[in-house]
């Protein structure tokens, strides 16, 4: 295959690193650094991506980011007739928490209580009523994060500061203690198919599986409100073509979706492609033609341990994936990378059941 892979994300990364493991595979990466061929243009440069797509006659091309996703190249690449794994740029649930929510909300899904402001004040007042913590989000999906605010002047910091940085609304979220995790899908634009599931621990930890979920339970997500979700999605909102991340938090026996992650984020895009034994090839050829879930049924898993987990050093951020046979393995793997231990500690306590 000759692929190419756009976008400055952990995923481009990590993706180019799958992909130049076959010798048969010629892959080209925008984001530099990666096992895959640089070429230096941005991703701004819709034309002269497709054309250099064209002239080096791409049979793949995956978008990795947010950014990229958001731009025309979808568009341009697909009316040149040149297969691309990516979303409409105009699909709502992209680019807006608020929007998604809301989506969430209309459709009967449980989800912890929210309210959204589109001014800086009026956010504040509201905050200031209510008890803590709370959490603050951007509407937009990107670099600003969320916020678990455990005091009023933390809440009213992060409000401050979400606005300053250019976010035109902000959405406020009941806080919910439990254990979060996410379920991939990747979605052929009507159909999605379960990738994988992955525990979290406060953004800085995850690893592949959820013990702590029976197979009713997974059943139930499914059936309930991950296909139905989909669904619903591509007949209200057009069809869906791309990944699709499903965030939830389990509190005392009761599951609540917490929020849509479109592609991977940061670190889960390890675990998934380390985690999913098939041909990632051919799951995104089968999403663009329209035949995933009759090329496949479900996705085989490895058996094998598979834990990440985020740090800073030095003020850059760090990340560490570790892949072994056993838990004590990997987590020694960890360990050795420079984890702080503590943290992990406390982080494997949570996940494990």
């Amino acid at each position: 295959m000759r692929i190419l892979l756009i976008g400055n994300s952990k995923s481009t990364e990590v993706l180019a690193g799958y992909f130049t493991q076959n010798p048969d595979n010629i892959v080209f990466s925008t984001l530099n650094n990666t096992s895959a061929e640089f070429i230096d243009i941005a991703v701004q440069n819709t034309s002269e991506l497709k054309d250099f797509a064209i002239a080096n006659e791409m049979s793949l091309t995956i978008l990795c980011d947010k950014e990229s996703i958001l731009s025309p190249i979808t568009a341009e690449f697909s009316e040149a007739g040149l297969s691309i794994f990516a979303p409409d740029s105009e699909h709502k649930i992209i680019n807006s928490k608020i929007w998604a929510k809301k989506f969430i909300y209309k459709n009967k899904i449980p989800t912890p209580r929210f309210q959204f402001f589109e001014k800086p004040q009026a956010a504040i007042d509201y905050v200031r009523k209510n008890k803590f913590p709370i959490v603050i989000k951007p509407d937009t999906i990107g670099a600003l994060g969320t916020r678990i605010c455990e005091t009023f002047g933390a809440a009213k910091s992060a409000i401050e500061e979400f606005f300053d940085n250019g976010s035109k609304k902000v959405l406020t979220e009941e806080y919910i203690w439990g254990k979060e995790f996410s379920i991939y899908t990747i979605c052929d634009g009507y159909n999605p198919l379960i990738l994988c599931e992955i525990s979290k621990y406060q953004n800085t930890f995850a690893s592949l599986g959820v013990d702590f979920l029976n197979d009713k339970e997974k059943e139930s997500l499914r059936d309930k409100i991950i296909t139905p979700f989909v669904n619903t999605l591509s007949k209200e909102n057009g069809e869906y073509l791309g990944i699709l991340g499903f965030n939830f938090i389990k509190s005392n026996e009761k599951i609540s979706l917490i929020g849509i992650t479109p592609f991977f984020f940061f670190f889960d895009a390890q675990i998934a492609i380390k985690g999913v034994k098939e041909d990632w090839g051919k799951l995104f050829e089968s999403a663009i033609s329209g035949t995933l879930c009759s090329d496949f049924t479900k996705t085989n898993l490895t058996q094998d341990y598979v834990l990440a987990y985020e740090f800073y050093e030095n003020g850059k951020k760090e990340d560490i994936c570790a892949q072994a046979k056993t838990f004590n393995q990997a987590r020694k793997i960890l360990y050795d990378e420079g984890a702080n231990k503590s943290e992990i500690e406390e982080a494997l306590k949570f996940w494990k059941y």
